[in-house]
């Protein structure tokens, strides 16, 4: 099997971009590091995605099972980024990967990333985890109260909810919140994972969540719209509409969410 199409890109959301992807023979990721909550924290963010960037490319050739292989970048990184220190203050991202083995596509989702792949015959595999979505949604939904009720801009009011979201990454990597990378190795053992046998055919899209919300945000398509789009139309294309649809809704009142832009990677490719 070999890849007869192959596209990645990564727009900035503002001035910084913390997201990365890699592409290596037999391998691609993407990586959205979380935004930090302390005004000391972007650094080291920039730092953590960077190394993990840096681990899966050195394992790219790598047979074993991708949990395993995201665990040993995981061990690798421990020591540098763990501490005496609440959770919250701790950087994390989330991460998808998809490695391609003779006629057969595995993947990998840890966090809110997604792997959609398109099968020959016609079958959809969306691979996602749901898990930190409840905790979002409240998020958003109480970022939106401080909008209408108390009048805020959008900025200010996700300011404002500073704390609610440092209680919620503080359950990150517990049974009762969500699993995410942050250099934790039992954490990559709850990643979603499977495989597409017999891929030829197949075509697949790995997004972080900054390109995804064009599905789960702004309800733009389904991804098997989304995927059938891009038979014929880029990812420069897909992320230039969906940056119109974003600054049409610059107080992100209409479509709630926590800034207006974000930072959106992703890799699409093609089988034969």
């Amino acid at each position: 099997m070999r890849l007869v199409r192959l596209e990645a890109l990564s727009v900035p959301g503002g001035f910084d971009n913390h997201d990365a992807f890699g592409i290596s023979p037999g391998m691609m990721w993407v990586i959205d590091g979380a935004t930090a909550l302390s005004p000391t924290g972007e650094d080291e963010l920039d730092r953590f995605v960077a190394d993990l960037n840096r681990g899966l490319r050195m394992r790219a050739l790598s047979k074993g099972p991708l949990a395993d292989v995201l665990a040993d970048v995981a061990r690798e990184m421990l020591p540098g980024y763990a501490g005496d220190r609440e959770p919250w203050e701790r950087p994390s991202a989330s991460v998808a990967v998809v490695r391609v083995l003779g006629d057969r596509l595995e993947y990998l989702v840890l966090g809110d990333a997604v792997v959609a792949i398109r099968c020959g015959d016609g079958r959809m595999v969306v691979a996602e985890d749901k898990r930190v979505r409840p905790l979002d949604a409240k998020a958003v939904k109480e970022k939106l109260r401080f909008q209408r009720e108390k009048g805020l801009t959008s900025p200010q009011a996700r300011k404002a909810i500073t704390q609610l979201l440092r209680e919620h990454r503080n359950m990150m990597n517990t049974p009762e919140g969500y699993w995410v990378f942050n250099a934790d190795p039992e954490a990559c053992y709850r990643a979603v994972t499977g495989a597409v046998e017999n891929a030829r055919g197949a075509r697949a899209l790995l997004a972080t969540d900054g390109f995804s919300r064009l599905v789960d945000v702004f309800k733009y398509a389904t991804w098997e719209a989304l995927m059938g789009e891009l038979v014929f139309r880029s990812l420069a294309d897909i992320v230039n509409m969906l940056r119109r649809l974003e600054v049409a809704d610059q107080e992100c009142l209409n479509f709630p969410r926590f800034a207006i832009y974000d930072d959106s990677t992703a890799i699409y490719f093609e089988c034969s």
